[in-house]
């Protein structure tokens, strides 16, 4: 069945407290807009329930200034708006010269036209892709049921093999695992103001309504990245069905410090796997103050996926995962000085 928009007020925020007092004003029936790639979807295919609702108003937040810039600063760090477009995001020169692994997650987002209307913070906030909730007959756990109808359903491609609870999706963000290799903060506002938080403390567990800390009055307005120390090396890596479009089956990102030909310092952030972007710290600690070899790596791929419980169909997502976090840690010690 098809369905058409549902009728809805829109209103343009003018900066990003009157954004906020807006969303106080209508409590649960509002949510911001900005490319509204997913939400006007999830509108139109009528996913909703009793903590999942159809909201009457969106508050538009393309027209705030401060939502759509990338400022830099060499000793403060990077600050982007919710509202940058991943196109902007993955051609920024900045992001492209310092914090290059935000650039080559974004261009492996969609389609170019999906990049040119998506966002940074619809990109983090996103709902999830399995069908179940996709579909307006399935009263999934995520939409107020009382099961997850993945588990013994269509399984294959979205949800976890790590961390699954009441539901058993896999986070579909490209940029989340980016930027908590990153060690980026969330910038979040209500009409009380801002406050940031760690980004992986953004993202909540599979026994949530929701996947993240986010109230109906509540928006993220930024994100910050801090500066990289020289001797960073960046990669992301992500497999999908079809190179152009889908959303990934499994995905990696690893920042590294190495220094004498030790790392420092690595972050290694799993995406597609878990039901919020996954750290893998096993492996983390594993190398820590080590020097890459390929014995090493290979022992790390594995730490990486230690404790999956795969579903009965997605269980080649662990190999899958392993294959990517070998990959990455390769392309590290290969551009790593002796």
């Amino acid at each position: 069945m098809l369905f058409e928009l549902p009728s809805f007020g829109h209103v343009d925020a003018r900066d990003v407290k009157e954004a906020a007092s807006l969303l106080q004003k209508y409590g649960g029936k509002a949510k911001v807009i900005a490319g509204a790639t997913d939400l006007l979807g999830l509108m139109k295919d009528r996913v909703e329930g009793p903590e999942c609702r159809i909201p009457e108003v969106l508050i538009n937040i393309k027209k705030i200034p401060d939502m759509t810039r990338i400022a830099y600063d060499e000793r403060a760090g990077l600050r982007i708006g919710a509202g940058v477009t991943l196109t902007r995001l993955a051609t920024s020169g900045v992001v492209q010269r310092e914090f290059k692994i935000l650039s080559q997650a974004a261009l492996q987002i969609g389609t170019t036209q999906l990049r040119n209307m998506g966002t940074l913070g619809g990109n983090l906030c996103q709902r999830p892709r399995c069908l179940y909730f996709r579909h307006h007959d399935f009263r999934c756990f995520k939409k107020g049921g009382n099961r997850c109808y993945a588990t013994t359903g269509e399984h294959r491609f979205y949800h976890s093999i790590m961390k699954q609870g009441r539901c058993v999706m896999a986070h579909p963000s490209d940029l989340a695992p980016a930027l908590i290799a990153l060690k980026a903060e969330a910038i979040l506002m209500n009409s009380n103001g801002k406050w940031k938080v760690p980004l992986q403390e953004f993202f909540v567990g599979p026994n949530h309504y929701g996947e993240t800390i986010l109230n109906p009055d509540e928006y993220l307005a930024e994100i910050y990245v801090p500066i990289q120390s020289a001797g960073t090396h960046q990669v992301f890596l992500k497999h999908r069905i079809r190179h152009s479009a889908d959303f990934a089956l499994s995905s990696v990102a690893t920042v590294a410090r190495i220094s004498g030909g030790v790392c420092e310092d690595i972050r290694i952030v799993l995406g597609g796997v878990a039901p919020f972007p996954y750290i893998a710290f096993m492996a983390e600690e594993m190398i820590n103050g080590k020097r890459l070899d390929e014995s090493l790596i290979s022992q790390a791929a594995g730490a990486s996926v230690e404790g999956a419980k795969p579903l009965p169909m997605n269980g080649y997502k662990v190999d899958l995962t392993k294959t990517l976090v070998k990959r990455a840690l390769a392309s590290i010690l290969n551009r790593t000085d002796p």
